[in-house]
């Protein structure tokens, strides 16, 4: 999903982002504190907040119905 040294602490703050819409809200608000929370380093903290909202949208809500029809 990534090439971050932690890899499965981002896939867990992902999933968790994905299943959960008030951590999803957090997240989205604040990504590099909800990164720090998770023990990310500063420079993955800086990678995360660079995490495109739209991305984590897309993973959530997945392919719009125009692309299901296409």
């Amino acid at each position: 999903m990534c090439g971050y040294n932690q890899n499965s602490m981002f896939v867990k703050l992902i999933c968790k982002a994905i299943m959960d819409a008030t951590f999803r809200k957090q997240f989205l608000a604040d990504p590099m504190g909800t990164a720090h929370e998770f023990g990310f380093s500063e420079a993955d903290q800086k990678e995360m907040a660079r995490y495109s909202a739209q991305k984590l949208r897309a993973l959530v809500e997945g392919p719009s119905l125009s692309l299901l029809r296409a």
